[in-house]
């Protein structure tokens, strides 16, 4: 008997011992398309040595993991989903995914209308505007295929290493189906994120989850991950920031978020390279995702280089001394990697050994060093088109000017990284965030007033022309739903989300 109550006590503890992610799991009732690249499938050599490709994984590496990827994925998703189909990228068609609940794209697909540059650049386009089935995009997948359709989830650089930061821990996909307990571990946090004004009030160490056994900057040649734009993320209802991750850029680049029925898993590992924890809660982003069938993104940012009013925040925020010496003390740590970067690939190419198209890259681009500026020099680089010579010797004039404008900031659609003061919203003294302006200027048609500035600023911040008449009943129908994006071109939109799903 003693022996008996022994054996259960042990029992007992050994199951409380054990995580819960570590016993058996219950698959959920889902089915689950996985689009990668069957081993079976030869693939071409503009694919291993290419970033867009390859998710900036080394030639030698990308060929070692082929092999193992595709099938790494589909054993993973057995375990989890009651039903999986794995399917080569190449042989992909947007009618595979109206069979099933949720679609992973973990490399790229074949466009179906390829890229221009003449007489104007346009993209390569992979999915149509209508493709409202959940998915999730993996690392570089996000950008190359969703760029064409306006997706937020953007490149902004593929950097993306092995560990996650700012979590929004109370998000569902930390939480379940499948149970997670994340494990937070106290780091130095990226020294990227100390170089942008965002960055002023972060500590030197952060909190910090693990993804991944491994990451690219080890040094092995292991795949890189994906960060999109934080700038404008969260201006629409259809969008959710979920996560950072360490990179190079600035505390609010985006490593997990949601675009409509699009969710952007930038970490990169496959399964086999996936902590026990992150294979937790990437199943747990496939059960969330499945919520948001035919919740098509109502925000299309086209224009992924478009300028928020943010940008106006960094030029304040960066004209002043102490910026200036930690961006020269910057560029001094970055000649130097770069030094190391190209004697390490000319030693490379002088054995004879082949470079990768970003290595070549890296070494023709990056062979010599970056000047380092002068405070002139700096100035007008930070003030961008707002710059004038007065502003050298006087930054403050600059920052009062931008301070006292910034809520009549814009940028034009097809604009690069460029703001501009719209002179018809100032003249009317309403700045263009506020509903009103759209109400005064409806107003001003009624009365048959200043309508050639009333009409242009409509257009300019709906992207529609209407009658007086139909200008009222518009606004009067959708007033209390509107919202502005400035990510989306500077624009007033109708939120159309379906709030059933509680999530915002």
């Amino acid at each position: 008997m003693i022996k008996q109550i022994i054996k259960g006590t042990v029992l007992v503890l050994i199951l409380f011992c054990i995580p819960a992610f570590a016993q058996e799991i219950k698959k959920e009732n889902l089915s689950v398309l996985y689009v990668g690249y069957d081993p079976a499938v030869p693939a071409d050599e503009k694919i291993i040595s290419s970033p867009t490709g390859n998710g900036g994984m080394t030639p030698e590496r990308f060929k070692e993991e082929l092999k193992t990827r595709f099938g790494a994925f589909e054993t993973y998703l057995k375990k989890y989903f009651a039903k999986v189909k794995s399917v080569d990228a190449r042989s992909y068609t947007a009618d595979l995914s109206a069979q099933y609940d949720v679609t992973i794209f973990d490399q790229n697909i074949n466009p179906w209308e390829k890229m221009q540059t003449t007489p104007k650049y346009k993209p390569a386009k992979y999915l149509k505007e209508d493709f409202d089935f959940p998915t999730i995009f993996i690392g570089h997948t996000a950008p190359v295929m969703g760029g064409s359709i306006g997706l937020k989830i953007d490149w902004l650089c593929l950097c993306l290493d092995a560990e996650a930061h700012h979590l929004k821990n109370e998000h569902p996909i930390f939480k379940g189906p499948f149970p997670v307990s994340l494990t937070m571990v106290t780091k130095p946090t990226p020294e990227g994120i100390f170089h942008y004004p965002s960055g002023k009030n972060v500590p030197k160490e952060i909190p910090m989850w693990r993804v991944q056994t491994e990451g690219y900057a080890e040094g092995k040649g292991y795949r890189v991950g994906m960060v999109s734009r934080g700038e404008g993320f969260l201006d629409s209802p259809d969008a959710e920031y979920i996560s950072s991750g360490v990179n190079s850029k600035d505390v609010g680049a985006v490593a997990i978020g949601r675009h409509g029925n699009f969710l952007l898993w930038g970490f990169s590992a496959s399964p086999d390279y996936m902590t026990d924890e992150a294979k937790q809660v990437f199943a747990n982003a496939v059960v969330y995702i499945n919520k948001f069938k035919g919740q098509k993104p109502i925000v299309r940012k086209y224009n992924d280089k478009i300028a928020t009013k943010s940008a106006a925040d960094a030029i304040i925020g960066g004209l002043n001394t102490e910026s200036f010496e930690k961006y020269k003390e910057y560029m001094v740590s970055l000649n130097l990697q770069q030094e190391k970067t190209v004697s390490e690939l000319s030693a490379k190419k002088a054995k004879g050994e082949k470079l990768s198209e970003m290595e070549q890259a890296i070494l023709s681009v990056q062979s010599k060093p970056i000047a380092i500026p002068t405070w002139e020099a700096y100035v007008k680089q930070t003030a961008q088109n707002f710059y004038k010579p007065e502003y050298v010797k006087n930054v403050d004039k600059l920052k009062k000017y931008l301070t006292e404008n910034r809520k009549y900031l814009y940028s034009e659609p097809d604009d690069f990284y460029s703001l501009k003061i719209d002179e018809d919203a100032k003249k009317l003294g309403i700045e263009n965030e506020d509903k009103q302006i759209l109400k005064h200027c409806i107003d001003l048609l009624n009365k048959g007033k200043d309508t050639e500035t009333a009409s242009r600023l409509l257009l300019r911040y709906t992207g529609m022309e209407k009658s007086a008449q139909e200008w009222q009943q518009w606004y009067n129908e959708n007033s209390s739903k509107l919202f502005f994006t400035e990510a989306g071109g500077f624009k007033w939109l109708v939120d159309t989300t379906d709030k059933s799903l509680g999530l915002k």
